[in-house]
């Protein structure tokens, strides 16, 4: 007979859930999975890393500003605009309206950001600050679409 076959009073032969050997109770353990194993070679502690939990991690970008560019349909000038001009005449006033973000790109390449001060009449538009420079006619206009809007700061196009 062997080891594990003695009878032992409160103690009873059990099957390891691991490796199928027969045991006496008192030679195994419950692992934390509820399983009955032998203590001497099938028992192994919970892993550490079972134990780590995740932190919330922020994925928010902490200053962010929209692309100008896929914020913008343009248009161009129908007739050229002098310095200190307060209305430019646009050749599709389409998605203008009070308050609308407008940039006028000047003969210098900048452009200026305004503000349409009221709804197109015509094809005239009416701006918020005089023109910094002249503007030739055919010259790009930057219209921001949406909620978003620019500030009137000066920008030249390849910054765009």
């Amino acid at each position: 007979m062997g080891k594990n076959d003695y009878f032992s009073p409160g103690d009873w032969n059990v099957i390891c859930d691991r490796c199928g050997l027969k045991k006496k109770r008192s030679q195994c353990r419950m692992t934390w999975d509820n399983l009955l194993v032998c203590s001497d070679t099938c028992w192994e502690s919970r892993h550490p890393q079972d134990f780590v939990r995740g932190r919330i991690d922020s994925q928010r970008v902490p200053i962010s500003r929209p692309d100008s560019q896929l914020m913008q349909q343009t248009t161009t000038l129908s007739s050229a605009a002098t310095l200190d001009a307060m209305t430019v005449e646009l050749t599709s006033v389409t998605g203008i309206y009070a308050g609308t973000s407008i940039g006028i790109t000047l003969d210098n390449s900048t452009i200026q950001w305004v503000f349409a001060t009221a709804a197109p009449s015509g094809s005239d538009v009416a701006i918020s600050t005089p023109l910094w420079g002249a503007v030739a006619s055919g010259n790009t206009v930057y219209v921001s679409t949406g909620d978003n809007f620019l500030t009137a700061t000066q920008a030249t196009a390849t910054e765009l």
